[in-house]
């Protein structure tokens, strides 16, 4: 259900408003109803106002089911969002919906028809790790960082045995981290030496693969990884490679993580037409609002004091006001 919670029914000076909130019923109307690629489009453009150019910025890409909008019967949920973010911003800057009895591979690009990516690195994981979407991104003069898994089974095999022998000298790049009894250790491998890898030559711009193997701890339990990448950045250093990997996990632990955690989007029971798109669009912009704005506070102490502070919910909509030339 959709249940308003501010002690006003908006910010005075907005907009004009009756002088009641209204009700849940009336608000899941309005939601089904809104056309939800305007809501989108309009998200978008903000976005890309804030960030000025996105040549030289990393954007990640990924998937969210959200889970509340499951029917029954239903082997997944009936609402699947792919989502384009500016890992360093942290921000959203596009989103699509994944159409009935399809997967995100079909979304993929669609959702970066929605953004100017020249310029940018693009992080996708497995899934999009294809060689139209690898041709796409060079065709539009972005460089990508590609998660290779056995979905490409035959190019996985030959990375695997081309990169073992490297495997076995000291890695590229190493960062370790320790943090409240936990650690984690990273170590990094590249090769840009392709010509032992059949299929490299039918992969767009594929200038470097990449191995990064990781060691985690905590209390005394330890867990290894091995993960491969592809990569277009020719002159990237293994750190900065490493740093690639690494950000793509921003969409996870900054978005999708908030977005159940923060704003509870899979508890949320409303399916009705439009409204869940149309609400995870809402919350995506609202975490971008709470997060901009830089009072020291958790966030969800932040979505408390604008329900019931007329004064900071306005601080948080000016934000929304279109920038000045030299902002930013």
């Amino acid at each position: 259900m959709i249940t308003p919670v501010t002690n006003t029914p908006c910010a005075p000076g907005f907009c004009a408003c009756p002088p009641a909130s209204p009700s849940s019923y009336t608000l899941q109307r309005v939601f089904s109803r809104l056309n939800p690629v305007e809501l989108e489009a309009s998200l978008t453009h903000w976005g890309q106002d804030i960030l000025r150019v996105l040549a030289g910025q990393q954007l990640a890409i990924d998937g969210k089911q959200v889970r509340g909008t499951y029917l029954p019967g239903q082997r997944q949920a009936s609402v699947q969002l792919v989502s384009v973010w500016a890992t360093k911003q942290r921000l959203c800057l596009a989103q699509t919906q994944v159409v009935s009895k399809a997967n995100e591979l079909v979304a993929i690009p669609q959702v970066l028809d929605l953004v100017e990516v020249a310029g940018s690195v693009v992080s996708i994981d497995a899934i999009g790790c294809q060689r139209a979407i690898a041709a796409t991104l060079v065709e539009r003069r972005a460089d990508y960082v590609l998660a290779l898994k056995q979905n490409q089974r035959a190019l996985f095999e030959q990375v695997q045995a081309h990169l073992a022998p490297l495997l076995r000298q000291e890695p590229a790049f190493v960062s370790r981290e320790k943090d409240h009894g936990r650690g984690e250790e990273r170590r990094v491998w590249v090769s840009r030496d392709l010509t032992l890898v059949e299929e490299a030559a039918d992969w767009a711009g594929l200038a470097a693969v990449v191995c990064v193997q990781t060691r985690r701890w905590q209390q005394g339990r330890e867990q290894h990884s091995t993960r491969y990448y592809l990569s277009s950045l020719a002159q990237a250093s293994a750190g900065e490679l490493a740093g690639y990997v690494r950000g793509h996990w921003g969409i996870e632990n900054d978005l999708h993580w908030h977005l159940d955690v923060t704003f509870a989007e899979d508890a949320c029971r409303v399916r009705q037409g439009h409204a869940p798109r149309n609400l995870s669009t809402l919350r995506k912009l609202a975490l971008t609002l709470l997060r901009r704005e830089p009072t020291k506070m958790s966030l969800p102490r932040k979505r408390k004091k604008a329900a019931r502070d007329d004064d900071y919910l306005r601080q948080l909509l000016c934000q929304l006001a279109p920038q000045s030339p030299d902002a930013n």
